[in-house]
């Protein structure tokens, strides 16, 4: 349970310590360390409220992986990880073994948990949705936003009576804490990985830390201009196109799973009308007995699209289901739901209300909605749907941030973005709005992949590495063109 990580790992920390003019450095003990490689960890204790240092203080815990070479490159690489809410911590033993390895042969790796996630204190998990996940996994349709709107309500209950400054989360401040951590490590200059949310973090410190940054790589890009509350309705819909038209094309899958967009839109009406339902058995859980309307069936499709070992099954669940057969679809859409406790639910939401929603009050459903019709009952299931995202956002009493916040970043610091075809999230359309202000960058699109493309694709990682070689060079791409299309089960 991640959620109590940060107290263990606090108790670990030795009685080392060093203050510097950034924040006071203590050694601490490593809970993750990629084999084969030295690493050492600690917290750096910073304000939480910049603007008024007597509010408290954030400790932000990293890990720092050394290079086996005996003179590694000055300039190490630093990976942000996205969410918001996600923890480095957690996601390095995956991270590190796909591609972060790549670029420890001669560079110092460090991965940062972003302050209120991971092992960084405060820590604003909420484990109300831990302790309540059968609850939210068996939940109808009807009652599902209403029931995480209690549990998220609670949440902040807790975590305000510990003192948690929420508007001191934010896109900002966390970019602030990074270059004020690289600084009292004692880094003057480093190159940056950023994924998802991490992505819009790195453009924050393109815009307001460029004298630090010698290159930035920007996976699954996010923009700071986008409304990825109302975009994510139609990226989702471009997404499942890309999977149709996938389906279309390959003989193979068109002749076992036909008509395949025909039927996933037949089902999801049908689903709507009367619900699917399966008893199943996962690790770690009791006995789920699980309803699947079309809503959530399209909300597990959206998530699906994420990586590619379930895309190349969707056809397949989307036709055991059209057929009755549920309990597969069941079993491989709670996984994905119940992965939500792994992140950081106070800190997502925070920035998110601050960033998103309250940037954003207004938004256009009506035109989404003449293009997307089968989509109007699908705005009530979801908590970040318009009939609560209001309510969620007043819970957190948030402000929006200013302007800037969501202005495009103008930089010429040296960037390579990477896309994914099939993302649902952070389309490559996002790439393209994020290139059009950047002088210096490179952009790639890569087909048959979906989100976090550096962890899906050797061929993303055989890019990233010749471009922080010498980021001033366009990289050698060359391996795109020999991605093979999706093989679907």
């Amino acid at each position: 349970m991640i959620f109590r990580l940060g107290a263990a790992i606090l108790a670990l920390c030795s009685v080392f310590a060093v203050s510097s003019a950034q924040g006071i450095h203590e050694r601490a003990e490593c809970l993750v360390s990629p084999t084969g490689y030295i690493t050492r960890c600690g917290y750096v204790t910073l304000s939480q409220d910049y603007d008024r240092p007597e509010a408290g203080k954030a400790q932000i815990y990293y890990s720092l992986i050394q290079s086996p070479d005996v003179e590694p490159q000055p300039d190490p690489l630093v990976y942000l990880v996205g969410g918001p809410g996600s923890s480095g911590t957690q996601l390095l033993d995956i991270s590190f073994r796909k591609y972060l390895r790549d670029f420890a042969r001669d560079r110092q790796i460090v991965v940062i948990d972003q302050r209120g996630a991971g092992l960084s204190n405060p820590p604003l998990y909420c484990r109300e949705a831990l302790f309540r996940l059968d609850e939210i996994l068996q939940s109808h349709h009807a009652e599902h936003a209403e029931l995480l709107l209690e549990i998220l309500t609670d949440c902040h209950r807790r975590l305000s009576e510990k003192g948690v400054h929420f508007s001191s989360f934010h896109s900002e401040n966390i970019a602030r804490d990074v270059v004020n951590l690289m600084l009292t490590l004692g880094y003057d200059e480093w190159n940056l990985v950023g994924v998802s949310y991490g992505a819009r973090l790195a453009l924050t410190m393109m815009r307001d830390y460029p004298q630090h940054l010698r290159s930035v790589i920007l996976d699954s890009v996010y923009p700071p201009q986008a409304d990825i509350y109302l975009d994510s309705y139609y990226n989702g819909e471009r997404a499942l196109g890309v999977l149709f038209d996938a389906c279309e094309a390959s003989v193979s899958c068109d002749q076992r799973y036909p008509e395949l967009e025909a039927v996933f839109y037949r089902l999801y009406e049908r689903l709507n009308l009367e619900p699917a339902r399966a008893t199943i058995t996962v690790p770690r859980y009791q006995e789920l007995n699980i309803e699947i309307s079309g809503y959530r069936l399209n909300d597990w499709a959206f998530s699906w699209l994420y990586e590619l070992d379930s895309i190349k099954m969707m056809p397949r669940l989307i036709y055991s289901l059209a057929r009755g057969g549920a309990e597969e679809a069941a079993r491989i859409g709670v996984l994905y739901e119940a992965s939500m406790t792994t992140l950081s639910l106070g800190m997502h939401y925070t920035v998110q209300c601050q960033e998103e929603y309250g940037s954003t009050p207004q938004r256009d459903y009506a035109a989404m909605l003449a293009e997307f019709p089968h989509l109007g009952g699908f705005l009530r299931y979801p908590v970040e749907g318009p009939a609560t995202l209001s309510r969620l956002c007043d819970i957190y009493q948030a402000e929006a941030r200013p302007p800037l916040a969501n202005s495009p970043v103008t930089s010429a610091v040296p960037a390579l973005l990477l896309s994914g075809e099939y993302d649902p999230i952070t389309p490559p359309a996002y790439a393209r709005q994020a290139a059009s202000t950047l002088s210096a960058s490179f952009s790639y699109t890569l087909p048959h992949v979906g989100h976090a493309v550096l962890r899906s694709h050797r061929c993303a990682v055989r890019i990233a590495t010749d471009f922080i070689s010498d980021p001033l060079q366009a990289p050698d791409s060359r391996c795109i063109a020999a991605i093979r299309a999706v093989e679907f089960d």
